[in-house]
């Protein structure tokens, strides 16, 4: 006879599980089913109670969520069994694991189930054999003992075979028909030469370079049908947008002087679905990743915008981890789903080393882009790194007025003639890529050169930037 202390027999942290996920989770259970066929595999008795009525339950079509099983088993007068009650069944929806398979917290119950049928196998055995001794019938016995062990091993097989059919049944690969019959025959861009659907991009820049507005204007134009950096007017697209920056009242200015007003409120409505700092589980865990693919399922976006990054992590953005964390819960899925994503950052104190922190931050998306600002008025997204090299490596920008918008510079004019020759002049002295405008004032000073503080500061901010 086995007891809750015999911790080899069975698992109280797997069943609960098994039974949390069923209960909140509820297309999973077909899935944990063909593993676990028989609630007899469950070691308590309320677990059995509790997994039969699941199933019963979802063989009617009913949700399985707490209140439900709870009103279920209640009619059924089997309520009273289960040590708890209603409280019970909620602990367990609070057991459900946020992350893993449940496919393998099932196969941990049925191990132990087939452990326990092996072992009432064999204790049956030697009752059989006991008792024949005193028969002298040891022969028939043995047989009996055969046949059950055989019995036991087959349930055994099969238990396994359906615990691997369960976990396989998790995943579909590619069709290579559909795959390369749906394969486009130009690049399928979101933003052309920035952003192609279905992909992830990173734009970084140090602070007040424009990076959250300049993503603004990208997410309100997609999701209105508007014209956006000098692409013509698409059908909106529907855009979710978690912003861990900037309050309601900075966003409504903010698309005010973007020329949005009462006229445009029905789309933005219904295609710009806009979270302002919302208290999301931080991303780089299993709860921030389900919370995010909850919520990109709910909305179906064509993009999803983060603004910024280090606001919506726990690790260090010196840690690797902390991305390889962040791209396995958050951002994995949503490519999965052909969603496209725009993560915002800073960058470092040196502009060349990049974003700031871990170099792994730009592993996980499909290019990297810098946004340079060396005036009010002209903008710059350098690409610096990118998966597919589609598109143009260097986008140049005019930030206009009257509305607020960017447009593509004509032509590509390319840095303004006085910034140029400033440049030249600083590499022609040497000048370190780190020095500041009061210390390269006093390099041109000496040198007899004369410069603007607006024409120094776009000077050092294209020099580092690397844009010649």
């Amino acid at each position: 006879m086995t007891t809750e202390q015999d911790s080899k027999l069975w698992d109280l942290g797997a069943e609960q599980a098994v039974l949390g996920t069923c209960m909140t989770v509820q297309y999973i259970v077909p899935h944990i089913r063909t593993a676990l066929p028989d609630p007899e595999a469950f070691y308590r008795p309320a677990h059995r109670t509790i997994y039969q009525a699941i199933l019963d339950l979802h063989d009617a079509d009913a949700p399985t969520d707490a209140v439900i099983l709870g009103d279920k088993l209640q009619r059924e007068s089997t309520l009273d069994k289960i040590d708890g009650g209603l409280l019970y069944l909620h602990e367990l929806m609070a057991a459900a694991p946020l992350a893993g398979d449940p496919a393998f917290h099932a196969g941990i119950v049925a191990r132990h189930a087939n452990t326990r049928r092996s072992l009432a196998a064999l204790t049956r055995g030697i009752q059989w054999v006991t008792n024949a001794a005193a028969t002298d019938n040891i022969h028939d016995a043995l047989t009996a003992v055969q046949e059950e062990i055989s019995k036991a091993l087959g349930d055994i097989a099969g238990s396994n075979t359906n615990a691997a059919n369960a976990l396989a049944g998790l995943y579909t690969p590619i069709d290579w028909t559909a795959a390369f019959s749906s394969q486009p025959e130009e690049i399928p861009w979101l933003v052309e030469n920035l952003i192609e659907q279905g992909r992830s991009i990173a734009i970084y820049s140090p602070p007040k370079a424009g990076k959250s507005l300049f993503t603004l204007e990208i997410a309100a134009a997609l999701a209105t049908g508007r014209p956006v950096l000098s692409q013509p007017a698409q059908p909106p697209a529907r855009i979710l947008y978690i912003d861990i920056e900037n309050s309601q009242a900075d966003i409504v200015e903010r698309l005010t002087n973007l020329g949005y007003g009462p006229a445009d409120l029905e789309l933005l409505q219904t295609n710009l679905v806009y979270f302002s700092f919302p208290s999301l589980p931080v991303l780089d865990s299993a709860a921030g990743g389900q919370h995010l693919l909850a919520l990109a399922k709910a909305h179906q976006p064509a993009l999803v915008v983060i603004d910024t990054v280090s606001r919506v992590i726990e690790g260090s953005e010196n840690d690797a981890d902390t991305f390889a964390n962040l791209y396995r819960h958050a951002l994995a899925p949503l490519k999965g789903m052909g969603v496209s994503v725009i993560r915002l950052d800073h960058s470092g104190k040196d502009l060349e080393k990049g974003q700031r922190g871990s170099s792994a931050k730009g592993a996980d998306v499909d290019a990297v882009w810098l946004l340079v600002k060396v005036s009010e008025t002209s903008l710059y997204l350098k690409r610096e790194m990118s998966r597919a090299n589609h598109g143009v490596p260097l986008i140049e920008l005019r930030r206009r007025a009257d509305p607020l918008r960017h447009e593509l510079a004509v032509g590509g004019s390319g840095l303004p003639p006085k910034v140029t020759a400033l440049i030249d002049k600083l590499d022609g002295l040497q000048v370190p890529l780190d020095a500041g405008r009061d210390a390269i004032r006093d390099e041109l000073a000496l040198a007899g050169f004369k410069a603007s503080n607006e024409t120094i500061s776009a000077a050092i901010a294209a020099r580092r930037a690397g844009l010649r």
